[in-house]
């Protein structure tokens, strides 16, 4: 068949199962064509459907042997297209007035056709009902794989959109096959001209997997912060609460609907103050600013306070960069530790009285040689305060200084080797003078746990005889 055997004063294309195999003159040059090499039923649907809607996506679609018109778009377009078909032979005749715009402008169909065939994303066309007339091969193997092959006749619908789809917005769309065993993820963005649609999805499956392993990920952590008993409070980059323990609403007092709403940091601390969970401020013109600094001081790592409330509780609160620009706080009862460290003191300051009240000098040392308590008389003996030293104040720091304060002597080496060798847990006696001629008697006693009591009786035998009676060596303090 040649160009010659067509009508010259219409626009003729003939296609033969899907591929076009003669047009005329008119036909080529209104689709700016060169040839007609490679030109599929598809591509030519394409073009024709944005002036004739109804056109068929596919070749046969209205029947064998029949004649079909098919109208303009725009009521004042007077063009029509004819199909006829007979066999797999089809004739499409486009009669179009003089005076109407010219067909759709395409550089290249051949080469439109085989570039957007050859996208390896789905790309499809549907009308302003909804009905897909044209898609490529993408959308068309994907269609295979879900066990919806096409048949030739209607293109199917596999992302089901709707019809009023945001234009140039990407909608995420979940896709499975006839056996429901698998789900495909897209994000599908609808380019929107007047009554056409052009569609194009991007596979998102990797973006969702990533998404879900972070929220599983995210409730691991949650099953694993619930077990501890320290409250956990992480805000993200947005400073939106993201994450919290159960604990922290048992330290808190705060309201699980609250926290559940993400509230954002300023929000949190304001709450926290209200519920008298956190120190008062002193000036509440300057709170938000100390929240300004507490956030700073926690993104570097360095914020950590110790919160005194009103009902007695103590609290150690922490900040803690985390990545992504987000902040952890951690909040920490500490009542017990605070209380138990209170009743240590206070024994430490009594038993220091105990010692401050005896008329004797007395020292006690470490299992390791460091001095632990002395008494007021120990210090007006020596005329040395060890308590105001900054470095730790050990039995060589004591006994050089004893040396210098007392006649030479070799008691000094006895009593260190007594004090520091835990084998000889045996109380001795040695007797030493101060540089003024005043006796002294160095009594060394061992205490529970390794400890050590120097005892200095400067009292003469008489003295001792009227006053008190001396210190019984045969009693082992140990015991």
């Amino acid at each position: 068949m040649t160009h010659k055997s067509l009508d010259a004063h219409r626009k003729v294309f003939l296609f033969e199962n899907g591929v076009l195999i003669d047009a005329n003159l008119h036909a080529l040059k209104y689709l700016n064509l060169a040839n007609i090499d490679a030109v599929e039923w598809s591509a030519f649907a394409a073009t024709l459907a944005q002036r004739f809607p109804s056109f068929p996506t596919s070749q046969g679609h209205t029947g064998q042997d029949k004649l079909h018109t098919h109208a303009a778009l725009d009521p004042d377009d007077a063009a029509i297209a004819v199909l006829e078909e007979w066999g797999d032979i089809c004739r499409v005749s486009l009669h179009i007035p003089a005076d109407t715009s010219p067909a759709p402008q395409t550089e290249d169909m051949t080469a439109n056709n085989r570039a957007v065939s050859a996208v390896p994303y789905p790309i499809w066309h549907s009308d302003h009902t909804g009905t897909i007339v044209w898609a490529n091969v993408a959308y068309l193997s994907l269609c295979e794989k879900l066990g919806k092959p096409w048949d030739g006749a209607d293109i199917p619908d596999i992302f089901d959109l709707k019809s009023e789809a945001p234009d140039n917005i990407a909608v995420r769309c979940a896709i499975s096959d006839h056996t429901k065993d698998h789900c495909y993820w897209y994000d599908v963005t609808t380019v929107n001209s007047a009554q056409t649609r052009m569609h194009y999805a991007t596979d998102a499956n990797a973006i969702v997997n990533a998404e879900i392993a972070q929220r599983n990920f995210v409730q691991t952590l949650t099953k694993t912060f619930a077990q501890l008993s320290i409250g956990l409070a992480i805000f993200d980059r947005n400073r939106q609460l993201a994450l919290f323990n159960p604990a922290l609403i048992d330290l808190t007092s705060l309201q699980a609907e609250f926290l559940s709403g993400r509230p954002n940091l300023m929000a949190f601390f304001d709450r926290l103050r209200e519920n008298r969970m956190m120190p008062e401020p002193k000036n509440y013109a300057s709170w938000r600013e100390h929240l300004a600094e507490l956030v700073v001081a926690a993104s570097d790592d360095r914020y950590s306070e110790t919160w005194t409330l009103p009902s007695g509780v103590t609290y150690r609160v922490s900040g803690r960069p985390h990545p992504d620009g987000a902040i952890a706080f951690l909040f920490e009862d500490i009542s017990a530790e605070i209380s138990l460290t209170r009743r240590f003191r206070a024994e430490l300051e009594l038993g220091q009285s105990v010692l401050d009240a005896l008329d004797r000098a007395v020292a006690v040392f470490s299992p390791a040689g460091s001095l632990i308590f002395c008494s007021l008389a120990y210090q007006e003996l020596w005329r040395s305060d060890p308590e105001t030293t900054f470095a730790e104040y050990t039995l060589r720091d004591a006994i050089q200084h004893w040396r210098q304060m007392c006649a030479e002597t070799q008691a000094w080496g006895d009593i260190r080797q007594n004090i520091l060798d835990l084998n000889a847990r045996t109380p001795i006696i040695r007797h030493v003078s101060l540089t003024d001629g005043t006796p002294v008697d160095v009594r060394v006693l061992p205490l529970n746990g390794g400890a050590t009591v120097v005892i200095f009786d400067t009292q003469t035998a008489d003295t001792r005889t009227l006053a008190q009676p001396p210190l019984q060596l045969e009693e082992n303090i140990a015991d």
